[in-house]
């Protein structure tokens, strides 16, 4: 198929402006106001996007073999040698211990891949505008087909590595998250055979002391009832003691002094009673008290344990996730270098397997003999209300895309000898600068004004 032709200058819309009007653009964006040139070369870069069946887009590769792309790739460590160390030992603290030093998140360093011939810069803004055939020079073709295949081959074997990097990374997540549960399930048997091992002896205690309190209760009841009927006996007998006493007192017999000494001897009496059945009951108290404290002992120990089994499974859950984000941290890596990868593919709205195209691009000598060059602009159309406030010609256009690594090979390679096949169209620029002026920018009005001599 014929070469599909870029603009060198299109509107804010991305369309081609006439060709006159084109080459009046880029000559006074790169000229200003006073620079003169020796010669005005508009030089035509030749590429071809070939199709990636996968994903559609579009590789641009250079034919004239003067672009490369470097990509720095990751070289992972041998994560074989670590688990194989780690699933053949037996010794629990040593495995955790290899978990817990290795730099999972390090590597053997990284890899600086050169890419001849891969455009990495997007084009995609302006592959969907055609243009008027410039009268370009277009910079010979050097690629072959076996340059081509071999680009692409590169590109297929390099996404290969990192894909089956990531895989690596996910396995090794694998392994070790098999390595860690298996240690969690023992904690959890262990956990287990302590709940068992205390609800068992909490059982019988707690068996033990309904028991007791059963017991303890009829004791009890047999002491205290016992010994409270001897006691309040005798109680009687002093309230009848005290009863006669204050006849007496009322008959003149006895004092008033003599009536308190009983009174004072039965309340003396009662705190002995008191102090008799208390010691009763504090005895059979104290019994169900030592089996209480032995059930509050179990359970604490119980507690305890169980807390320090907690605790070690909580060091395994926090290990996990250590490793887990230390090899993330590199399988992200991969991921976004895999992602500029893909990159290298265009999308662009073609139908062909396979689309050259010409990239435009105007190189100048100046009358210093330095070498000038530009690459595709957007034309910055402001109307002027007022014919005398003419725009600086500098402010004409901007970059559309960054052509910086085109611009170097040009000025590099071609600079030298630069030829001149601007006056083919000296009537059509010059009308293009007419144009330019009358929509409100300061420009020379003939080509000759941009040349030293003509």
């Amino acid at each position: 198929m014929d070469s599909i032709h870029l603009p060198l200058v299109v509107d804010s819309n991305k369309q081609p402006l006439s060709v006159e009007k084109q080459i009046a653009v880029a000559l006074v964006r790169l000229t200003g106001r006073e620079i003169k040139i020796k010669a005005g070369e508009l030089i035509g870069w030749p590429l071809t996007l070939v199709k990636n069946e996968k994903s559609g887009g579009y590789l641009i590769f250079d034919q004239t073999m003067s672009l490369m792309t470097k990509l720095q790739f990751t070289i992972l460590q041998n994560y074989d040698r670590i688990l194989n160390t780690i699933q053949g030992n037996k010794n629990e603290s040593e495995l955790l211990a290899l978990l817990k030093s290795f730099k999972w998140h390090a590597t053997k360093g990284y890899e600086e891949v050169t890419f001849r011939g891969l455009v990495y810069s997007d084009l995609t803004p302006i592959l969907s505008t055609g243009s008027p055939q410039l009268p370009l020079t277009v910079i010979p073709k050097e690629a072959s087909q076996f340059d081509l295949d071999t680009l692409i081959q590169d590109l297929n074997v390099r996404e290969k590595i990192i894909t089956d990097n990531i895989t690596t990374i996910e396995s090794v997540v694998s392994k070790v998250t098999t390595i860690v549960t298996i240690l969690k399930g023992k904690r959890a048997e262990e956990r287990k055979q302590i709940e068992d091992k205390y609800d068992q002896l909490l059982s019988a205690k707690n068996e033990e002391l309904k028991q007791k309190v059963n017991q303890t209760k009829k004791n009890l009841e047999s002491e205290l009832s016992s010994e409270a009927k001897k006691l309040y006996e005798k109680l009687a007998d002093i309230e009848v003691l005290i009863g006669k006493g204050e006849i007496d007192k009322e008959a003149g017999f006895v004092t008033e002094k003599d009536v308190d000494a009983l009174n004072t001897m039965k309340s003396k009496y009662i705190s002995e009673v008191n102090s008799t059945l208390t010691s009763i009951k504090n005895k059979y108290k104290n019994e169900i008290r030592t089996l209480v404290n032995e059930i509050r002992l179990l359970n604490q120990q119980k507690q305890k344990e169980l807390e320090g089994i907690n605790i070690k499974i909580k060091e395994l859950d926090e290990l996990l996730q250590s490793v887990v984000n230390q090899l993330n941290t590199i399988k992200r890596t991969c991921e976004e270098e895999l992602n500029k990868l893909k990159l290298a593919y265009k999308r662009a709205p073609y139908m062909d397997e396979k689309v050259d195209v010409i990239v435009p691009f105007l190189l100048v000598k100046d009358y210093a003999d330095r070498v000038l060059a530009i690459g595709i602009q957007m034309y910055k159309y402001r109307k002027s209300f007022f014919g005398f406030f003419k725009k600086e010609p500098n402010e004409i256009s901007e970059d559309l895309l960054n052509f910086n690594d085109f611009i170097s090979v040009l000025i590099s390679k071609y600079g030298h000898n630069v030829s001149d096949n601007l006056r083919q169209l000296k009537a059509q620029v010059d009308k293009g600068f007419e144009e330019l002026y009358d929509e409100g920018w300061n420009v020379r009005k003939r080509i000759e004004e941009y040349y030293v001599f003509l």
